[in-house]
């Protein structure tokens, strides 16, 4: 619906978990076979958890290294004309629109013409630093802002981090305002909340609300990951775990 707005410039922090540290014998006591074999345990898991810290590491250095030159082809894709154009941002139903990053340009538009009032932001903070309007900017406008961080590329959402962010979202509904969803390109960690809120609002399944998005925004891309947390926030909000609210 709307055309990628100038080009951004360039720039460039990690994050990743800790895993627990083996445990060792107190000093030169004899320790029991029983006990070696506990504590091999207990160095594997060790191993375990720093591969995974590793990876989160490499995973998230690889999104920041990825970060303009994938954000740089949004913009082309947005400013090209014919079947390889996308537009910058779709609306989904009368609460919430699904895109790329709000750039500070397009601030008078979203407020005035889309009656955003609310903007959960899907990215890490360096990824809208120097591009869009921080929390306070956002305020001077009117505007709330819910930052819901998801490494680039490869994250995934947490069930909290849906939950809260569909509470969100219902909050302005029950408003009559809007929220403008986002990412970097809007095709994955934002389409994957919103998937969440259609889920919480219609009640509907992970992949009839993914089939939903796309009829509106083909160009999304939800990861077998993603869905796998869509499936747990239905599964909670099946079982009652999550409050359900009236469409």
């Amino acid at each position: 619906m709307v055309p990628a707005p100038g080009a951004p410039e360039p720039v460039p922090e990690p994050l990743g978990p800790r895993g627990p540290a083996g445990l060792e014998a107190p000093g030169g006591l004899q320790v029991s076979s029983s006990s070696s074999f506990s504590r091999c345990l207990t160095a594997s898991s060790g191993a375990g958890w720093s591969g995974m810290a590793a990876s989160a590491w490499l995973e998230a250095g690889l999104a920041r290294v990825l970060f303009y030159p994938t954000l740089l082809y949004t913009v082309f894709r947005g400013r090209v004309r014919g079947p390889a154009h996308r537009d910058w941002y779709h609306r989904i139903d009368h609460t919430v629109l699904l895109g790329a990053l709000p750039l500070r340009s397009m601030t008078r538009r979203l407020v005035l013409d889309e009656n955003v009032r609310g903007v959960i932001t899907m990215n890490e903070e360096y990824e809208t630093r120097f591009l869009c309007n921080n929390s306070k900017e956002w305020k001077k406008v009117g505007v709330e802002q819910l930052r819901l961080s998801t490494v680039d590329m490869t994250g995934v959402p947490t069930l909290a981090n849906l939950q809260r962010g569909v509470e969100f979202a219902l909050k302005y509904q029950s408003l009559g305002q809007c929220v403008y969803v986002h990412c970097k390109a809007g095709r994955s960690r934002s389409a994957t909340m919103v998937a969440a809120y259609l889920i919480q609002v219609h009640k509907w399944s992970p992949e009839e609300a993914v089939q939903a998005i796309t009829k509106i925004r083909s160009h999304i891309y939800i990861r077998p990951s993603q869905l796998e947390i869509l499936k747990e926030f239905h599964k909670e909000i099946s079982s009652g775990a999550v409050k359900k609210t009236a469409d």
